[in-house]
């Protein structure tokens, strides 16, 4: 046996000559990945191509070749290889990219693992209790931990995340019940799972192993229950650090005996990692891997936490304590060893795996004499596999560290070296036999093909299918578009964005008047009128002339611009519609937007197309210059006025509103005022005059005729009042008469002019010979890209892909070759 130093120094070696060749077994691994995905991308291709032959009227000489591929020439097989093979790749990169050297620990319940790996790591001398101890025959860990030597102590965990939670912990289970998988964290909350009772009468029941089903159903009750208490860390690939005595609840299952929801913060956790100061180890870069026992029943435990062993163990120790009952290899024994063989990456078993016999004095019940019947019989069951069989009591510390740590390293410096060497190839082996079948394959491939006179079609040929079929198809869509819009115009029918914006416009004004011109009542405006006619009557009236024509202003231009944006947005999205779906994907912008499509066929040089797609996007912005409301509503409305020039108008029948005539020729200081309101001796008319004229500037007091002549202030406020309210009311009305008939007007208009737009889209993009030749030049861009849907296109898309991924692999094993670990 070697000393400490020696042990060391041979262990630093080849960890450094692993870092040495690290580089290597990535660029390896990279080629062979992208050999793998290259071949993979050809079966699929193959297969698409053979479920769509009779759809597409391949040529029977396409369908003799992809069944010669597939079936012939076996391609799943083949990719399966490829994969197996990147398997025993990623073992290589695993083990040129540790740092640590890495022992697994495995045994079943009760057998001393967790007593081992205390002795070994000092974990025992810290002042909390890390690792759970089983008190009974039931598993205790259930996620696996690292404890690595390092100079202070201290804990993380490797959060996973729902999908990784669903494969690993739910799939299995729901798989061997016969139930269908929850995909996401709400649809398992919500999941109905039977009882025990029920399920055994359940048809998916029927051919499944029904000893392990109840296990599956608590623990996926178990795991549904306690949801809450791990969904927030449910996070993939984060680092969270946690106090070392939270370790034992992020490894360990609960109690037996505790509620079904207790919490299970584990079903979280893909790793825990323990750091802490091994005492008298003769290895400083040394981690021990805690895997969960193998007594779980329900699912395979063993499987599923060693599946990659072969990417991150040097060596697996497995630790049993013989008893009466358990002195010879069980069927758990042999699946152990069988999943060590296939952990082992091409090492031999006898140097990956030591097995070490726990005579625990204090809890055995053999004696001497039987444990070395034992010790003889297992050494004699694995001793032809080359297996090493270690006896110690893990109790007693310095046994631990006399007859197994310093076997087990002295036993890694002198095979490390040789392991990595058979790891390596093994995996140059494995690669090789794979390599070459792919190739053939597509060698096959291509040969059959040529053999049965598949011929790739010109590219002119390509391109004249690919501009007919997307002409057509952009024939028929804007066609429809533009005969919707003719049909609406012989029809006589208007914008329906527009009547109903011009609607709603006008029920809301006569609301607002029919409730006292914006008040809460009709009352409350006629007495507020009259309040403020006494103090300043003109004033008076013209503010509320003015106030109502802004109302009746801000009413309609919130909605008659907007309305016609609309109408044209309408118009829009229907034509970016149609060619989004028939345009080459790849030359389309992501973004659906006219505007940026316009751009991005300027900037191809499409110069034609480019204009019409602009002309169409920019339709709204060339409306908005002749905007609705200043042509037609601001005009109209700005009639609204205290002298009631509203061009052609009348005033209603009885009112007391008398509109001047247009003509009249105005020479005095007042002729901005209405008759009424202009000063004493003017005219006749009967209604009060302006304020000034109130006012009786003589001395002397009035004759007792003089004032019965005189208007009390009270009746001319009432008069004032009654002659706004009737005026405006008419006015307005008016306005709003004179609204609807012109917007109707101009809905129809605005009809034609989107069927114009329309159609002169249809010519833009249609009718050219330079839109029809920027066509062709956009399609012969894409044609590389853009699989055609049918017809010899399609035909020569399907033999163009599988001659580039025949290329691909070739051009892969020819890289791999290179890069090649061995």
């Amino acid at each position: 046996m070697v000393d400490a130093s020696e042990i060391q120094a041979r262990i630093n070696a080849v960890l450094d000559a692993r870092r040495a060749r690290q580089a290597q077994a990535e660029e390896s691994y990279t080629a062979w990945e992208a050999l793998r995905q290259a071949f993979a991308d050809l079966v699929a291709l193959a297969e698409e191509a053979r479920r769509d032959a009779a759809a597409h009227e391949l040529s029977p000489g396409l369908s003799t070749a992809l069944r010669a591929f597939l079936d012939e020439g076996d391609a799943r097989s083949v990719l399966a290889e490829l994969t197996e093979a990147a398997g025993q790749l990623q073992a290589v990169r695993g083990r040129t990219s540790r740092t640590t050297l890495n022992i697994g620990v495995v045994g079943q319940t009760q057998m001393g693992k967790s007593t081992l790996l205390r002795a070994i790591s000092g974990l025992d001398r810290l002042p909390v209790d890390v690792l759970p101890t089983s008190r009974d025959s039931l598993p205790t860990t259930a996620t696996r931990s690292r404890i690595s030597n390092s100079d202070t102590a201290r804990a993380e965990v490797v959060l996973r995340d729902f999908a990784e939670f669903r494969d690993v912990y739910l799939r299995p289970r729901h798989d061997a019940l016969g139930l269908s998988l929850p995909y996401t964290i709400t649809e398992f909350a919500r999941y109905r799972y039977p009882a025990w009772e029920d399920y055994r009468s359940d048809p998916r029941s029927a051919g499944r192993d029904l000893t392990a089903a109840p296990e599956h159903l608590r623990r996926l009750h178990e795991a549904q229950a306690s949801l809450r208490s791990y969904e927030p860390h449910l996070v993939r690939d984060q680092v969270r650090e946690i106090p070392l005595d939270q370790v034992a609840a992020h490894v360990s299952y609960p109690p037996a005996s505790g509620p079904v929801d207790a919490p299970r913060p584990y079903l979280a956790v893909r790793d825990v990692r323990i750091y802490c100061p091994f005492p008298n180890n003769p290895v400083r870069d040394l981690t021990l891997i805690d895997l969960p026992g193998t007594q779980e029943r329900g699912i395979d435990v063993a499987q599923q936490f060693m599946q990659d062993l072969r990417n991150e163990v040097d060596l697996l120790l497995q630790i049993k304590r013989p008893r009466q009952t358990t002195v010879h290899f069980s069927e758990s024994d042999t699946e152990i060893q069988r999943l060590a063989r296939a952990a082992s990456a091409g090492a031999a078993i006898g140097d990956f795996m030591i097995i070490l016999l726990n005579h625990d004095a204090e809890h055995t019940d053999l004696t001497k004499s039987q444990f070395d019947t034992a010790t003889q019989q297992a050494r004699g069951a694995v001793g032809m596999h080359g297996i090493q069989v270690l006896t110690a009591d893990v109790v007693q510390e310095h046994e631990v560290r006399e007859r197994v740590l310093v076997p087990v390293l002295s036993h890694l410096a002198a095979r490390l070296a040789t392991m990595d060497q058979a790891a390596f190839g093994a995996a140059r082996q494995g690669t090789e036999a794979a390599g070459r079948r792919a190739v053939e394959a597509v060698a096959g491939l291509a040969e059959t093909l040529r053999r049965e006179n598949v011929a790739l079609p010109t590219e002119d040929a390509l391109v004249s299918e690919l501009v007919t079929r997307i002409r057509r198809g952009l024939s028929d869509a804007l066609g429809d578009i533009a005969d919707d819009y003719l049909r609406r115009v012989q029809e006589g029918r208007r914008t329906d964005e527009l009547d109903a914006a011009v609607e709603k416009a006008v029920e809301e004004v006569r609301a607002w008047m029919a409730a006292g011109f914006g008040h809460s009542a009709p009352g409350e405006w006629l007495s507020e009128v009259r309040s403020d006619a006494k103090m300043l009557r003109l004033d008076t009236v013209e503010q509320e002339f003015i106030r109502s024509r802004h109302y009746v202003s801000d009413t309609f231009k919130k909605v008659v611009d907007a309305s016609m944006d609309q109408a044209i947005v309408e118009l829009q999205q229907q034509v970016t519609e149609a060619l989004w779906s028939h345009l080459p994907e790849e030359t389309l912008p992501e973004r659906r937007s006219l505007t940026v499509l316009a751009e991005s066929l300027r900037g191809d040089g499409h110069m034609a197309l480019a204009t019409t797609v602009a002309d169409l996007a920019d339709l709204s912005t060339g409306y908005g210059v002749r905007s609705l409301f200043l042509r037609i509503v601001q005009p109209i409305v700005m009639d609204i006025d205290v002298r009631g020039k509203i061009p052609g108008g009348h005033a209603r029948e009885g009112s007391s509103y008398d509109p001047p005539r247009e003509d009249a020729r105005r020479t005095d200081p007042d002729d901005d005022v209405p008759t009424w309101a202009r000063k004493k001796g003017t005219g006749s008319d009967s209604r009060p005059a302006p304020e000034e004229d109130f006012v009786d500037h003589r001395t002397e007091g009035l004759t007792v005729e003089a004032a019965l002549k005189v208007v009390s202030t009270r009746q001319r406020a009432e008069e004032t009042a009654q002659w706004v309210s009737e005026t405006l009311t008419d006015m307005v009305e008016q306005a709003l008469g004179r609204l609807r008939e012109e917007l109707e007007t101009e809905s129809a208009t605005a009809v034609r002019a989107l069927y114009a737009c329309a159609d002169q889209f249809f010519d833009g993009v249609l009718r050219g010979q330079r839109t029809k030749q920027e066509l062709r030049d956009l399609c012969r861009a894409a044609l590389d890209r853009t699989p055609p849907g049918d017809g010899p296109a399609r035909l020569a898309a399907l033999l163009r892909a599988l001659a580039a991924g025949g290329t691909a692999v070739r051009d892969s094993y020819d890289a791999y070759e290179r890069a090649s670990i061995g």
